[in-house]
């Protein structure tokens, strides 16, 4: 298949070819897996230097955007979401600040999922919560319930911001739950959480989900210092 790439211009060419490239992602011209154009051909279609278009390659596999294969080429990457927020988890790992902003964000985000899961959620959804947390072990059934929650409020995109924010706690979560006692409180949380759900009281879900991540923001807090 044949891709049209448009010429950038040579002030700040590796960031205009950047953009060129994400561009033509996000709007499907190159979709993961799809082997770039060898270096010579692909450096005339964006009409910049070689050099120039390795910087922009290693930049591009530095955010897990591209990915470069020893003797075969530059190929889409896959574009999973743990793999595109990996650059950024560093980024976190290094700020003093990232579980306040973690815990701050979802507080926002997912009271307002389970109150919608209570309203939305049919009786099968509800029986795989219960599944989930009478048969997974304790931190899958946190993962698993925390998603399923969010899929039952039937907003897609508030459902994929926590699939992110999920993601970006997964350092958070490895500690917290290490701690004394979370599992187990944990575990009558989640309860608490579903029984709302079932019930179809969305005031009372999303009391259960603030509480539940008030109390898991206190634990992260002292894992951390």
């Amino acid at each position: 298949m044949t891709v049209e790439f448009t010429p950038v211009e040579r002030s700040s060419a590796a960031t205009q070819a950047m953009r060129v490239i994400r561009e033509m992602i996000v709007d499907g011209r190159l979709v993961p897996g799809q082997r770039l154009p060898a270096e010579r051909e692909l450096s005339e279609m964006l009409r910049i230097s070689r050099p120039t278009l390795r910087e922009t390659i290693r930049s591009l596999v530095s955010l897990n955007i591209l990915e470069s294969r020893q003797g075969s080429g530059t190929y889409v990457g896959a574009l999973d979401t743990a793999a595109l927020l990996e650059p950024l988890q560093f980024v976190m790992a290094l700020s003093g600040r990232t579980v306040e902003e973690l815990f701050e964000a979802r507080l926002l985000i997912e009271p307002a999922l389970a109150a919608l899961a209570a309203s939305r959620a049919d009786a099968g959804q509800v029986a795989v919560m219960r599944v989930v947390l009478a048969e997974a072990p304790p931190v899958e059934a946190d993962v698993a319930l925390h998603r399923l929650v969010a899929e039952a409020s039937g907003n897609k995109l508030l459902a994929t911001m926590l699939q992110t924010l999920a993601t970006l706690g997964q350092a958070s979560r490895a500690r917290t739950s290490a701690r004394p006692g979370v599992l187990r409180r944990t575990a009558a949380e989640h309860k608490a959480i579903v029984d709302a759900i079932d019930r179809r009281d969305p005031d009372a879900a999303r009391a259960a989900m603030t509480e539940h991540l008030e109390r898991i923001a206190a634990e992260a807090r002292r894992s951390v210092n």
